[in-house]
């Protein structure tokens, strides 16, 4: 509120709050920190537990892979594997080796679909069961492909419990475990530009 001060002639004055006790100044300075603190991330949220995450990014790296692959020369090249070789590259190797296998590459899987949702960033996920983690049947460990633009639509006629072969543009893995001695897991591989092989 202002206050109201009289002067020895009579005459009121108003003298106003400064603007940092005022309610929408305090309000904008935390909405200001809470937006900050969202974009900047969650990577420390998880430094204090017994479990940690690698996120790994792709990149133009090639690496050997001993999955078949199928080259042609007016296609991307195409590594063919199974989701128990994904599962087991990320888990008996280092995550740079394990990600040089799918880097740049459009990857094909045949798996069972445990879920189809729509997409987090648009269009609509497909998650392909990979098992679970050795030795933990909670821990449940997956691949994502996600259908974009004019393959949207196609995941739509996908159910839950079918068996389908897939490819997609490799995005990211994650790593779940791996410090003090745990055993790694993989939470999820994803893929992007994902469609049907027919």
């Amino acid at each position: 509120m202002s206050k109201k001060i009289a002067d020895e002639n009579g005459n009121t004055y108003v003298q106003k709050k400064p603007f940092y006790k005022k309610a929408w100044f305090w309000i904008v300075v935390v909405l200001v920190v809470v937006i900050g603190g969202a974009g900047s991330g969650s990577s420390s949220k998880d430094s204090g537990s017994s479990k940690s995450t690698n996120s790994i990014k792709s990149s133009n790296d090639s690496g050997s892979n001993k999955s078949t692959k199928s080259s042609n020369s007016t296609k991307a090249e195409v590594v063919k594997t199974t989701p128990e070789e994904i599962v087991n590259n990320y888990t008996t190797k280092t995550s740079s080796q394990a990600d040089a296998i799918y880097k740049g590459k459009t990857t094909q899987v045949t798996g069972k679909v445990s879920d189809v949702k729509d997409g987090v960033l648009g269009g609509h996920d497909v998650t392909i069961d990979a098992g679970t983690a050795a030795g933990n049947e909670f821990e449940k460990q997956s691949l994502t492909f996600n259908f974009r633009g004019s393959n949207k639509d196609e995941a739509l006629s996908i159910q839950a419990g079918s068996t389908i072969t897939v490819q997609g543009k490799f995005s990211h893995a994650t790593i779940m475990g791996g410090d003090n001695g745990d055993s790694k897991w993989v939470s999820d591989v994803s893929f992007t530009n994902s469609s049907l092989v027919k």
